[in-house]
């Protein structure tokens, strides 16, 4: 997006895998692969050619997978349309019923994932052999060539630990491929053994890296930091559950058999389960992260807000819809303003009904969506997240808002949104043409760096270090007249399961609408239980509203089934914008409604651009307490030129979207059985026939 200039090259030498799949194989290219590598500078350009291959396929952290999946299928992320409008809803429920094997997403990243990793395999092997190389590994020094060579390790590793993470079970390859005769006789290694290899090399080159901030490297290049961060990613999720086949015989990465702990019971041929010597990577984990929080190069919390709005969660997101690249970034994955697919805010933030091009702002579909019960009933109400990460107003598209509606659909339908990226908050806003915004995809940030250390010290019963880290991003959570209750008092009595318990619902709070959740509840061997208790949720939230038309959560918020809103021109109001900040006044002050939830409105510079009134803010009343529409609240709102609008009625209207559809592929029976949650993906039909019987579908699922 901003300081690492791609240079996509269209080597064919280091791109031998054809677009059909994975085992078809080109012949090798005349491309001199020697000059390539020549120097340093050479290098260099073939690296920064991998990035952009691993941005533009996407399919890690933008489309594809993480699009149809990873962002949408939590305890508290969903779609927005109706269950049965899109086939990628199945997987993201947990498979209900027979799936295609050949849909082109699965199939999609399947292919350019393996492409990538086979051109990184190739830039691997070019670099070891290098002298300039060889001499700096042997006299133990950091040089250009080994800073490149850990880029090259850590973003293999990231392309086969994303495809475990899919698909499970997979073909690994040591080296890179050049001819079909390299791959015959591939089958799937186990997941265990694959963790193995992609630890040791990253531990291997670790030490040879520059940490961000040293020789220039930012957040748009992979560093010693992100390793040490991926490290204990990787670890982590070695140590923690996954659905595994029983017809694999679970392998470590020395050969030797993996004893497994099994959650549940056996069914599709697969069980829940985990290593039973997790404790070994959580050691390995423990000593990376903790190495990474002590000494992480220019990489920090953002604990302070420059701009007196009293919010420095914010200020992180702020920083990228700024293009500029977040103090606590630990690898972002850059894009270019103008480029193609860039999903943020489009997929990734606050929608707008816009046209796609020339409009304030252009559309955002809105892909990713959160349940009712967690924006109402999971944060608390000072919590300075919420309305950072969820906003209840969308983007009309000519300079004003609209309100969120619960009906099933996209844009203003869909329900509550991902607020953390608006194009209307960009300082320089893009309205030329939708999905070309520049703003980066997030991998790694600090706040996840420490909460993961948190997570290891508490599973290793370091139980006050634990608390220590799980201080520091929940202590930004909350406003300084907060800080003993909601922080000190409330981390200070926890301790045993109530501890990890704890850690995993800050990840929760903190990561909502970054694809991190759905792997946390796998790895914890908690999706099951957090399915039901979500499910539930929902049913007693509904048949609250429809007996008595609101209901209250335990944190004291109501949803209603109505509400009452008015478009204000907010000058009327003293307010000289129409972007709202964090909300700083009582709830007696006539600009309360508008400025509470926060984090809402439109760019003021689009003033002239609007095709509305001056009237362009909503004003909410009684959306997080009960308003009798029989009252005299209600008819003297109403007198004042407020509308009575539905909101949580929607919900019960379309009760089957919020209720029976959620993971409809878990049904609770199968929790009470101990079912193992399906959500692998399943390998294509020409995979499968292209390895002679080799490579098969395991899960149930189908072989053609």
């Amino acid at each position: 997006m901003k300081t690492l200039s791609y240079i996509f090259l269209g080597l064919t030498a280091l791109t031998c895998i054809s677009c059909d799949d994975y085992l078809d194989v080109s012949s090798p290219s005349s491309v001199d692969e020697e000059f390539v590598f020549s120097t340093s500078d050479e290098a260099y350009k073939v690296v920064a050619g991998c990035y952009d291959i691993f941005r533009s396929t996407s399919h890690i952290h933008s489309n594809g997978m993480f699009y149809n999946i990873a962002a949408v299928g939590s305890d508290s992320e969903r779609h927005p349309e109706a269950y049965a409008a899109q086939s990628r809803h199945k997987p993201e429920g947990l498979n209900p019923e027979a799936l295609s094997i050949d849909v082109g997403e699965y199939t999609g990243m399947w292919n350019d994932t393996y492409k990538l990793a086979n051109r990184l395999a190739i830039a691997i092997s070019q670099i070891h052999e290098k002298e300039e190389f060889r001499k700096a590994m042997s006299d133990n020094k950091l040089s250009e060539w080994t800073q490149l060579y850990g880029e090259v390790i850590a973003m293999r590793a990231v392309a086969y630990f994303e495809l475990c993470r899919y698909y499970g079970d997979i073909p690994y390859f040591d080296g890179p491929i050049y001819t079909q005769e390299q791959i015959d006789g591939a089958a799937c290694m186990s997941r265990f053994a694959i963790y193995d290899k992609l630890l040791s090399s990253l531990i291997s080159i670790e030490p040879y890296m520059y940490r961000l901030g040293e020789e220039g490297i930012t957040a748009e290049r992979i560093s010693r930091t992100f390793v040490q961060g991926l490290i204990g990613r990787i670890a982590l999720q070695a140590a923690g559950y996954s659905t595994c086949r029983t017809d694999i015989k679970p392998i470590d990465g020395e050969g030797n058999i993996v004893t497994l702990d099994v959650k549940g019971i056996e069914k599709w041929n697969a069980q829940y389960a985990r290593n039973k010597n997790y404790k070994k990577y959580l050691e390995l984990a423990k000593k990376y992260l903790s190495e990474c929080v002590a000494n992480p190069g220019t990489a920090q919390l953002l604990t302070s807000d420059e701009r007196g709005y009293g919010n420095p969660f914010q200020r992180h997101f702020q920083y990228m819809m700024d293009l500029q690249i977040s103090p606590e970034s630990v690898f972002e994955i850059a894009t270019i303003q103008g480029g193609k697919d860039v999903e943020r805010p489009y997929a990734f933030g606050r929608p707008s009904g816009g046209g796609g091009s020339n409009a304030y702002p252009c559309k955002s579909y809105g892909q990713s969506r959160f349940y009712p019960v967690f924006y109402y009933g999971d944060y608390d109400p000072n919590d300075l997240r919420r309305d950072v990460t969820i906003t209840v107003t969308s983007n009309s598209g000519s300079c004003s808002e609209t309100m969120i509606s619960f009906v099933p659909g996209s844009r203003e339908k869909g329900g509550l949104v991902n607020n953390k990226w608006d194009e209307s908050r960009m300082s320089n806003p893009w309205t030329q043409k939708q999905r070309q915004s520049g703003i980066n995809a997030p991998y790694m940030r600090m706040a996840d760096v420490i909460l993961m250390l948190a997570e290891v010290y508490a599973e290793l019963g370091d139980e006050n270090l634990a608390k220590n880290e799980l201080k520091k991003v929940r202590s930004r959570a909350f406003p300084v007249d907060f800080q003993t209750e909601k922080v000190n008092n409330y981390i200070d009595r926890l301790s045993g399961n109530a501890l990890k318990e704890a850690i995993a619902q800050e990840r929760k709070l903190e990561f909502a609408g970054e694809g991190l959740r759905r792997f946390d509840l796998i790895r914890t061997g908690t999706f099951g239980e957090k399915i039901i208790l979500l499910r539930n949720a929902e049913r007693e939230m509904v048949q609250g509203l429809e007996q008595n038309g609101y209901y209250q959560f335990e944190n004291g918020n109501v949803i209603s089934n109505y509400i009452w809103i008015k478009y204000v021109n907010t000058s009327d109001y003293g307010m000289t914008k129409m972007l709202t900040v964090q909300c700083d006044v009582p709830e007696t002050d006539p600009a309360y409604p508008i400025k509470y939830p926060s984090w809402r409105g439109n760019h003021d510079g689009w003033s002239q651009f609007s095709n509305s009134s001056q009237n362009r803010n909503i004003a909410i009343q009684g959306l997080f307490r009960y308003i009798d529409p029989n009252s005299q609240e209600a008819k003297n709102l109403e007198s004042n030129g407020y509308v009575k609008t539905p909101w949580g009625i929607t919900i019960v209207e379309n009760k089957e979207e919020y209720v029976d559809n959620v993971f409809v592929g878990y049904p609770d029976e199968y929790y009470i059985q101990g079912v193992p949650p399906r959500y692998i993906i399943p390998m294509s039909s020409t995979t499968i026939l292209q390895s002679k019987g080799l490579i098969s579908n395991g899960y149930g699922y189908a072989q053609e």
